[in-house]
Parts: structure tokens; sequence; C-alpha cells
């Protein structure tokens, strides 16, 4: 279904909402890459995703929220260093994991009206991975992704950027930052920002 990226259309949210609660895979976009999204509190959905890009179903997978008060709800700890971070560059591609109630849970609010549109339509935190196939490159249009993985639903609102640069990856665990994967924002700006947010005096 197309949709705007900037003004998402109603009808296709209402689509992708239904999909997703039936257990569906729906490919949506993103500012860095296509994602891939199911709804976690499905039973099955997250097996289904784990089948479509072709990978461990153990294998942790980031949720899309649609702001940082989800995320902060859902945190065990939550501190200055990481409300320096959410006002920063949330919405942005930064994905933090964060020690929540079911584990250690990484959370990204994607710079991207479509993306955030879902996560309110559906009331609550989605799983979101790249649309693509594991080990194979991030696609960065609705045509790509579609090449890539198989799902119930394509939201195409055109390319998402002009390079396919993913998230910046990062781990919180207190005072400690660690970077897990460095994407669109490099890590040394982020921990600058994490440690003054920590300590706002020094």
């Amino acid at each position: 279904m197309k949709t705007d990226a900037c003004q998402p259309d109603a009808a296709a949210l209402k689509e992708a909402k239904r999909v997703l609660l039936a257990g569906g895979l729906v490919i949506v976009p993103t500012e860095t890459v296509y994602g891939i999204a199911c709804d976690p509190a499905v039973p099955g959905a997250m097996e289904k995703l784990a089948a479509a890009k072709g990978r461990d179903g153990g294998k942790p997978v980031a949720r899309l929220a649609a702001d940082g008060a989800q995320v902060k709800t859902a945190a065990t700890h939550w501190n200055g260093g990481l409300e320096a971070l959410a006002e920063q560059w949330w919405p942005g591609p930064l994905t933090i994991v964060l020690e929540t109630r079911d584990g250690w849970t990484g959370y990204r609010v994607p710079d991207h009206a479509v993306a955030v549109g879902l996560a309110q339509a559906c009331g609550r935190t989605l799983a979101l991975t790249s649309a693509n196939l594991s080990g194979e490159p991030d696609t960065k249009t609705a045509q790509e992704a579609i090449a890539s993985v198989e799902a119930d639903l394509v939201l195409d609102s055109g390319p998402s950027a002009d390079q396919a640069i993913p998230s910046t990856v990062i781990k919180v665990d207190g005072g400690k930052i660690e970077c897990l994967r460095e994407g669109k924002i490099a890590f040394a700006d982020v921990q600058a920002r994490f440690f003054k947010g920590l300590n706002p005096e020094g």
C-alpha cells in the first residue's frame, strides 16, 4: 500500500494494524532502512518474523516505540544519561538496549511518520528488524524489501534514504554505556551526550 512519508494514510495504518493483530508481518519504512514488523504480543508472530529473516529465533529483535515515554515506562532503570539521549536523538537513528521486565531489549523511535504512526495505532511497542534476509544488505526501498523478505503487507512511502545506513545500537547498564553497532550516529557523540546527561554539572 502506498502512503505518504510525512502524512501517513489512515486507511493504510488501519490495515497494517489489522495484519499485525492477526499475527502477520508488515514491511515498514524508517528514515534509515526499510524494516519488517510484527506484534510480539501475538502468539507465533515472533517465530514467523524469524523465519522470514532466515535466522535463529533466539536472536533478540528491537522494539519500535512511538515515543520515549513508552520506553521509559518499560525500562527497569532510567537516568539522566538516558533522558539526554532520548531528548537528543529520539526520534532518530539510535537504538538503545535497556534492561526491562522481559530482559534486555533494544528500543528505537524512528524519525519517520509511518513507523511512529503504526506504533501509535497499535497502542504498544512492536518488534522491528531490518527487511532483509539475515546476512544480506539492508534495503532502502519497498521494492528491495519485497524482493528480500516475505511479508503480508507492505507500506511503501518511497526511498527511505539516499544511503541505507542503519541505526547506531548501544547498551546502557546503569552508568555504563557500550557500543554494539556504530551506524548513522557516531558512538563518540552518543557517549559524550550520555555522560553529560549523567553529570550535568561536570
